[in-house]
């Protein structure tokens, strides 16, 4: 399977690119800052054979495309960490989809929020329209733009990301909030795989949580 990862650099992104080459998929990094990639597994990660690795412009639709054709699976792990006022994830969605449709690729999956369910109580009513309401809405605009018909996605909306390994326990609901604070980012990345190898959520927004 070839899978081409968005994002590569970011926390999720880098433990996409060493678990998918376990696996024996062919992978293009495509990344602002291609000289990264290995900055968590030295040259051994730059030089393995089934990796590609292109520097370019995740918000310039030629570029990206040009990394994405051929794949059968765009991963997409792209996420600014700002909190303020911004529609750099709309702009990234924006692009995606008119990178999608140039290269003839459907398929991708892509890591949003779970801010965007509009189902988590009290809790989340104060956090999505407080210090996350920016967040929030540039999350929820860029989903509206990449859950396209024609294209097909799968969009993931987890709670907040840690880091360590993963677990396994993890909790999936199709459409809804997942019930649970957390979640690790190897989950999430493990999650993106088995989806992208055996599709259960195509054009579904899927809560995800540990």
């Amino acid at each position: 399977m070839r899978l081409t990862v968005l994002g590569a650099t970011g926390g999720i992104g880098k433990l996409l690119i060493p678990l998918a080459l376990d696996r024996g998929y062919e992978i293009t990094a495509f990344a602002r800052a291609p000289e990264k990639i290995a900055s968590n597994g030295s040259s051994v990660l730059r030089s393995h054979p089934g990796l590609r690795i292109i520097g370019g412009d995740l918000f310039n639709a030629r570029q990206m495309a040009e990394a994405i054709r051929g794949s059968d699976v765009v991963l997409s792990a792209f996420g600014p960490t700002t909190l303020r006022p911004t529609h750099l994830r709309r702009d990234f969605g924006r692009t995606l989809v008119q990178a999608l449709h140039s290269a003839g690729v459907p398929r991708f999956i892509h890591v949003s929020s779970a801010f965007c369910f509009k189902e988590g109580g009290l809790l989340y009513a104060v956090m999505t329209n407080t210090l996350f309401r920016n967040v929030t809405i540039d999350h929820c605009d860029a989903d509206n733009e990449m859950s396209q018909s024609d294209l097909d996605w799968t969009i993931l909306r987890p709670p907040r990301l840690t880091d360590g390994p993963a677990n396994g326990n993890l909790r999936v609901t199709a459409g809804h909030l997942a019930k649970g604070l957390t979640i690790t980012r190897a989950d999430v990345a493990r999650f993106m795989l088995q989806e992208a190898a055996n599709p259960h959520y195509v054009r579904q927004y899927v809560g995800l949580s540990s």
